[in-house]
């Protein structure tokens, strides 16, 4: 229990920081990427041939079956659970304003970082085989407008929504900086 309770107060006292965004330098082929911060957790658009693609990671429970009370929110909290990775295609230009218009979810902050378009390929790539490796679980959630899929990591408080886009983004060349915890982002000028 000692553990657990020094574990809470840690997380408690990273709840001030940001996690800062170094977009990677000299780009040479660069194409936008933008970090939704949804107040808790973040999610992901990348640009997509038929416009952008936005994919979210969570606790399979709150997200997938919208089971959101207090004991599945807590089990999120204490141990590892099962996960699911959150897509949704959106026929919107790769654009701050193509991106806002295009969500049926609030936001409170868009960010973007132009970043090498083989890294956003590459990293597409990789997520659009894991959804589709995973599809027999699929699980639409109109109230975070996602269709989701198991992720084989499981979902934790030291591996939430916020740690898994800060993984993204260090796959898109990014240097993240903090703790990545809260969905606190900045993304630092060149």
């Amino acid at each position: 229990m000692n553990r657990l309770v020094s574990g809470l107060i840690g997380a408690l006292s990273l709840s001030g920081c940001t996690t800062a965004i170094v977009a990677p330098a000299n780009v040479q082929d660069p194409l936008p990427v933008f970090i939704l911060d949804h107040g808790r957790h973040t999610s992901l658009v990348l640009p997509h041939p038929e416009g952008v693609v936005r994919y979210a990671y969570g606790d399979w429970d709150w997200y997938a079956e919208v089971e959101t009370g207090a004991v599945e929110a807590t089990s999120a909290l204490l141990w590892p659970t099962r996960a699911g990775l959150g897509r949704r295609l959106i026929a919107a230009p790769a654009t701050e304003a193509g991106v806002r218009g295009g969500l049926k979810v609030g936001i409170q902050s868009l960010h973007s970082v132009q970043v090498e378009s083989k890294a956003v390929e590459s990293l597409r790539a990789t997520l659009e085989t894991l959804y589709q490796v995973n599809l027999d679980s699929l699980k639409f959630n109109a109230a975070y407008d996602l269709a989701f899929v198991h992720h084989p990591v499981p979902y934790s408080l030291w591996h939430n929504s916020n740690h898994q886009v800060a993984n993204w983004l260090r796959q898109l060349g990014c240097v993240v900086q903090g703790s990545g915890f809260w969905a606190r982002w900045r993304v630092e000028p060149d």
